[in-house]
């Protein structure tokens, strides 16, 4: 009976190690608020605004597509950035946050136009992979 139940224990570790992560709502590790870029001038970085709260550590891959209004309305993808943090409880956004820091680059430079920017988190919390996505305000850059 002891052998069974010592089974079954185990069974039940590893069920929580790999299942758990998939059924906790991902706000377990991260909530993510909205995203607000402000308008700017050709040549400067748009400053934005971001709440978050990392509330477990987590590693994560990270996608900005900054997206740039077309003659007929529609958006398209007009740039793309990729990277790879590791995020902890305690980690801070820089006070001065804006679009350079936020798709690591010194320079953006951005034509005049109607912008907004798409960002894809996809944590690894163990064997599990969760998205989250934001997507930001319209945003103007002006000559």
């Amino acid at each position: 009976m002891r052998w069974t139940a010592s089974i079954l224990g185990a069974w039940a570790a590893i069920w929580m190690l790999t299942e758990l992560p998939r059924v906790l709502p991902v706000a377990w590790w991260f909530a993510a608020g909205e995203i607000h870029v402000e308008d700017a001038r050709r040549g400067e970085c748009p400053r934005m605004t971001f709440a978050r709260d990392i509330n477990g550590d987590f590693h994560a891959n990270w996608t900005v597509t900054l997206l740039r209004q077309g003659s007929s309305g529609a958006f398209y993808t007009y740039r793309t950035f990729r990277g790879s943090n590791d995020y902890r409880p305690g980690n801070a956004l820089p006070d001065d946050l804006d679009l350079c820091w936020w798709v690591w680059s010194d320079t953006i430079d951005l034509i005049p136009g109607i912008y907004r920017v798409n960002t894809l988190w996809r944590l690894h919390v163990g064997v599990t992979v969760r998205d989250v996505r934001r997507t930001s305000n319209q945003f103007e850059v002006r000559p």
